[in-house]
């Protein structure tokens, strides 16, 4: 399995693993995995499930994403959080006022984008989630407050 955050062993101390969105749309759909082993193969973190005996079960799981309840994660330091936290925050332009509120973050090879459903105008517009333009992130009050690039989001 390989880690949204690009660091599997975060991942490691899980004991229960969800799988749902197969992309045939078939398969394990919402199935609990309880982890009988866990360790980290190069950048991936690689489990043995308990009932997941062969590699005709193996099969079944392939390209379904994996869900870990939070309570399963080591504890978030300061300045960090979960992505999944993100969608749905306020996005506030420092000293101007709200801008709409996270769609989605869209990975990147390089960072993260916050996909920003905008307020009255409609659309999304891309922001790089990155400390140069994200400010402040506060997740328990649901909003982040960002210093946008000069002429972002009209160029381009």
């Amino acid at each position: 399995m390989k880690a949204l955050s690009g660091d599997p062993s975060g991942l490691l101390p899980a004991r229960t693993l969800r799988f749902a969105g197969k992309p045939e749309g078939s398969g394990p759909e919402g199935r609990r995995y309880q982890v009988m082993t866990a360790r980290r193969s190069g950048g991936c973190a690689v489990f043995s499930l308990e009932g997941v005996d062969s590699a005709e079960a193996a099969k079944e799981l392939v390209g379904a994403r994996v869900f870990v309840s939070p309570g399963d994660l080591p504890p978030l330091e300061d300045g960090e959080y979960f992505v999944s936290d993100l969608v749905g925050c306020a996005v506030e332009a420092a000293g101007a006022g709200r801008i709409g509120s996270v769609a989605e973050v869209v990975p990147g090879p390089a960072h993260d984008w916050l996909a920003i459903r905008r307020d009255g105008e409609g659309g999304e517009v891309l922001l790089p989630l990155v400390s140069e333009f994200v400010r402040e992130v506060d997740t328990p009050g649901r909003r982040i407050v960002v210093t946008p690039p000069e002429g972002w989001p009209d160029e381009g």
